[in-house]
C-alpha cells in the first residue's frame, strides 16, 4: 500500500474505560488535533471492548481509512484481520498494560507522543503470524506463559502491570509439568522435545517488554522460536529471563532457539496457545506466517516522501530509497545503543569504542541527512525514552550478571553486522556522489568498528 492510496480519513477507535476522564469528556480534542493536524478528517468512536472496535473496523471503514485503535496487545490481536480484510492502515494508540506491538514500532508511551509520531511516519506491510489459521502480531506460547495467563490476579495486574506478568510466570514455572512436543521447523526433521515453554514470535517483543532475538523483525518473513527444556532449573531460568529482557537467547546455552516460515508442534494435545495476551488456539497446531499483510503508519528515523508530490527544491527520488531508510535508521539505532551501553561498560575498551563510536555513527547520520534532504527525506528526531530503556536494561544487566560487558558486546556485534551487510548490499555505484561518499564512510566506520570489538571479544 501507498501514501496515495489512502483516504484521508482516520477513524480514531478508544476503549472508553481505558481513557483519562478528560478525554471521555471531551472527545480526546489533543489526540484528534494531531491527525487534523497533519490534514486528516478525524472521526472518534468510543468503544466498549475490543469486538465493538472490531465491529466499527469491518462495518465503517474503507479501504484506504487509517483506523487508529486505542488499547492494548489484546486489542491489537482482537482487530487484526478486520483491518487486513479491510485493507485499513493500522495506528497503535498503546492504552493497554504490555503495549508489546507498540513497543516493536518504538512508539513511545505517551499517547500524543506515539500518534503524533505515527502519522509523520511512514507506511510499513508487517508480516502477520498464524496458529491454526488464528492470527497474531507479537508471539504465541505454549507451556509456562499459556498456564500463567490463568493465573494472572486483576488487582496486581491493575496495579503493578507488566510485572503481573512475572509474578504469574514464576508460579507456573514451579508447578506445571513439563510438556512432551513433537517440533517440525521448515523442512527440517522432526525433533522430540520435553519443554518449559515454547514461544514462537513474530515482532519484536513480547510478554511485557521481553525480547527474544537482537535482529528479530516483524517485516523479515520469519518465525522466530525459542524453547526451554525441562531440565533447566530455576537458577537457570532466571538466567533465561535476564536474557529475554536484557539481551537475546539466540546464543543461550539454556534455550534452544530456531528460525523458519512454518513451525508444526504435536503432542500434548488441547494444551493451550496464547498469542498477544489471549487464548486464540490449542495443540496441535501448524504456525505459519503471511509476509506483507498488515499495512502500519509506523515512526522511522526518517519520513520517505518518494510518492508524494515533490516541489521544486525537490530532487527525483532516490532508486534505492527504500534500501537508504534502513540503513539510516539502523545507523541512528547502532549509535542510540553504543550510548547507552557507554555509561555502563566496565572495560575501558569497551567503554571508549562505545564513545567513538557513538560520535562516529551521529556525524555520518547527520552528513547523510543534509545529502537525503533535497531528495524528499526528513530524518526524525529519536525518542528519548527508547534511549533511557536501553540505558536502564543495560544497567540492570551490569547488576545482575557476570558478563555483562561480554554479553553487550555480543549485542552489539549482532547490530553492526545487520547494518554492514545492508550497506554493503546498496548498489553504491548507482548513488549520487555526494551520499556515495557517505555510505562509503559509514561501510569503513562498521568495518572499523568490527575489527575493534572482535578484539575486545577476544579478551574479556
Amino acid at each position: 500500500m501507498k501514501s496515495s492510496d489512502l483516504t484521508g480519513n482516520v477513524r480514531l477507535l478508544l476503549t472508553k474505560a481505558k481513557l483519562p476522564d478528560e478525554w471521555r469528556q471531551n472527545g480526546a480534542q489533543a489526540l484528534r488535533d494531531v491527525f487534523e493536524d497533519a490534514g486528516y478528517r478525524t472521526e472518534l468512536t468510543l468503544c466498549d471492548n475490543p469486538d465493538a472496535i472490531r465491529d466499527q473496523i469491518t462495518n465503517n471503514s474503507k479501504p484506504g481509512d487509517i483506523v487508529a485503535v486505542g488499547g492494548g496487545d489484546g486489542t491489537i490481536n482482537a482487530i487484526l484481520d478486520a483491518v487486513i480484510s479491510k485493507q485499513a492502515v493500522l495506528i497503535p494508540i498503546p492504552l493497554g498494560t504490555a503495549n508489546d506491538f507498540a513497543r516493536t514500532l518504538t512508539l513511545p508511551d505517551d499517547l500524543i507522543d506515539a500518534a503524533r509520531a505515527s502519522i509523520h511516519g511512514q507506511i510499513r506491510m508487517l508480516d502477520v503470524g498464524y496458529a491454526n489459521d488464528q492470527s497474531f502480531i507479537n508471539a504465541a506460547s505454549i507451556g509456562v506463559p499459556a498456564d500463567a495467563r490463568k493465573r494472572i490476579n486483576p488487582d496486581l495486574k491493575r496495579n503493578l502491570g507488566a510485572i503481573s506478568y512475572a509474578v504469574a510466570n514464576w508460579q507456573s514455572w514451579h508447578e506445571m509439568a513439563p510438556m512432551d512436543l513433537t517440533i517440525t521447523c521448515g523442512t527440517n526433521s522432526p525433533q522430540n522435545l520435553k519443554l518449559r515453554q515454547l514461544t514462537i514470535t513474530n515482532g519484536r517483543y513480547f510478554g511485557g517488554g521481553l525480547r527474544p532475538s537482537e535482529t528479530k523483525s516483524p517485516e523479515d518473513g520469519l518465525l522466530h522460536m525459542f524453547a526451554i527444556r525441562d531440565s533447566v532449573d530455576t537458577l537457570s531460568g532466571l538466567d533465561v529471563a535476564a536474557e529475554l529482557l536484557f539481551g537475546s537467547v539466540d546464543d543461550s546455552e539454556f534455550a534452544m532457539t530456531m528460525e523458519c516460515d512454518a513451525i508444526t508442534i504435536n503432542g500434548e494435545d488441547g494444551a493451550p496457545i496464547l498469542a498477544d495476551g489471549e487464548i486464540i488456539s490449542k495443540l496441535p497446531a501448524k504456525f505459519s506466517i503471511r509476509a506483507g499483510a498488515l499495512a502500519v503508519f509506523a515512526p522511522n528515523s526518517f519520513v520517505g516522501l518518494a510518492d508524494q508530490t515533490h516541489s521544486e527544491e525537490h530532487k527525483a527520488p532516490l532508486v534505492h530509497a527504500n534500501e537508504i531508510n534502513d540503513v539510516m535508521r539502523d545507523t541512528l539505532d547502532l549509535a542510540l545503543r553504543l550510548q547507552a551501553t557507554y555509561p555502563v561498560a566496565q572495560h575501558s575498551e569497551l567503554k571508549s569504542l562505545c564513545h567513538d563510536g557513538t560520535r562516529a555513527l551521529r556525524n555520518i547520520y547527520r552528513q547523510l541527512e543534509q545529502d537525503l534532504h533535497p531528495y524528499g527525506i526528513l530524518a526524525a528526531s529519536p525518542d528519548p525514552d527508547l534511549h533511557s530503556l536501553e540505558e536502564l536494561r543495560d544497567r540492570v544487566m551490569g547488576w545482575l550478571l557476570k558478563d555483562a560487558d561480554h554479553r553487550l558486546a555480543n549485542g552489539l556485534t549482532t547490530r553492526a553486522r545487520v547494518l554492514e551487510e545492508q550497506v554493503t548490499a546498496l548498489a553504491a555505484e548507482q548513488l549520487p556522489e555526494d551520499i556515495k561518499t557517505h555510505v562509503s564512510a559509514l561501510k569503513r566506520e562498521i568495518a572499523d568498528f568490527h575489527k575493534s570489538i572482535s578484539g575486545i571479544l577476544k579478551s574479556l
